[in-house]
């Protein structure tokens, strides 16, 4: 009868962890295939209706950028990394013990048959990758809701629990020989380290950068005159997502296809032809944006709007200290380029309100007073 206990609690255990780790490794599978079967239609749906406000007929479809074929490699790719990740944390204790001297568990302390230096690696490992999977369900969970689901926010989450595990490593090896007299508990600040890297490790990675810079001197490109923080409305978050689909600066965006942004990204209409436009203007002035800005021109459709004939245009220029034939130069270049024009269109299609946006109990003119006052 004990046996049988034992051997019930055993397998009890056993499936519980087998339980865990179906639950954890699948999450990446179950959520790309929500996506497909239930948000991809939507997203289609919100895409026709932004090319019919603009009057737009375009080929590209939603289904193009995200067909099932296209999740086939990336959600495979994060699937496996979890499921070793998550078997040998679940299964750990029955072949720890097993591990000898590793020049990934131990470094540059190979050699010395460090037990002690093994299992700090391994639980390193193990709390960057419970960090690193955290940050990444918050964020597919977070792009599931907002119709935003790209094939490679899966690869990036598989990269991301490699180079967390990665550079968790190396902090610990580096901070390991003066933890003692920086922090009350080492093992337990180094967990938490660990985790913290899993979270952010592109911050940890810049700190590594900045610690050893007398040795790295890595080429800069100086675009701060095009930096997209340049563009009014676009935040940290955004920045990231248009990193992503190749929009490192105002020039890549300026010159970005509207419709593909359309499907690439979660953004609407009104939004990505508003910072198009203040791309474009902030390519032609650069360092003069703010200038505009102050006498209300943020975009280069603002050129198209009110009285901006050459002396209107020497006016504004005296006004906010801008090279007057410059602006001139610009205002004609601006209405003579047909792809700005097509999008000063859009951007009126888009702006236009329509039946939802007209409240239903306005009184018609033809209707009796007595009516309209009940």
């Amino acid at each position: 009868m004990e046996n049988f206990s034992i051997d019930l609690l055993f397998n009890l255990g056993f499936i519980s962890k087998l339980i865990i780790v179906f639950i954890i490794s699948g999450f990446f599978p179950f959520t790309a295939f929500s996506f497909i079967r239930i948000m991809v239609p939507r997203k289609e749906k919100e895409f026709n209706k932004a090319l019919d406000e603009m009057g737009i007929s375009s080929t590209r479809s939603v289904k193009d950028s995200y067909a099932p074929g296209r999740y086939f490699l990336p959600v495979s790719f994060a699937f496996l990394i979890c499921l070793l990740s998550i078997s040998y944390i679940m299964f750990a204790g029955n072949f720890t013990n097993e591990f000898k001297d590793s020049l990934l568990l131990t470094g540059a302390f190979f050699g010395d048959e460090n037990k002690a230096l093994i299992f700090q690696s391994l639980s390193v490992l193990t709390y960057a990758f419970l960090g690193g999977f955290i940050w990444s369900a918050q964020n597919i969970i977070r792009r599931l809701i907002a119709n935003d689901l790209a094939p490679n926010v899966y690869y990036s989450a598989g990269i991301r629990l490699v180079l967390a595990s990665i550079i968790a490593l190396v902090m610990s090896f580096l901070i390991g020989a003066e933890a003692q007299t920086n922090f009350l508990n080492f093992k337990a600040s180094l967990t938490a380290i660990a985790m913290l890297v899993g979270m952010f490790p592109e911050r940890f990675l810049s700190y590594l950068i900045n610690l050893f810079k007398t040795y790295i001197n890595p080429d800069t490109l100086n675009t701060d005159l095009l930096s997209l923080y340049k563009i009014e409305g676009i935040s940290l978050q955004h920045k990231e997502r248009l990193n992503e689909i190749g929009i490192d600066n105002a020039q890549n965006l300026a010159t970005a296809s509207l419709t593909q942004l359309l499907i690439d990204t979660p953004f609407e209409a009104r939004q990505i032809l508003d910072w198009i436009g203040q791309a474009k203007l902030l390519c032609y002035v650069k360092d003069d944006i703010d200038k505009l800005r102050s006498v209300g021109i943020r975009t280069v459709f603002d050129l198209f709007k009110g009285n901006k004939r050459p002396n209107a245009l020497q006016e504004i220029s005296d006004a906010v200290g801008i090279n007057s034939p410059l602006l001139h130069v610009i205002h004609e270049q601006v209405l003579a380029d047909p792809g700005i024009n097509a999008l000063y269109r859009f951007q009126g299609g888009v702006n236009k309100p329509t039946n939802s946006d007209v409240i239903d109990d306005i009184p018609e003119a033809n209707e009796p007073i007595s009516e309209r006052i009940g």
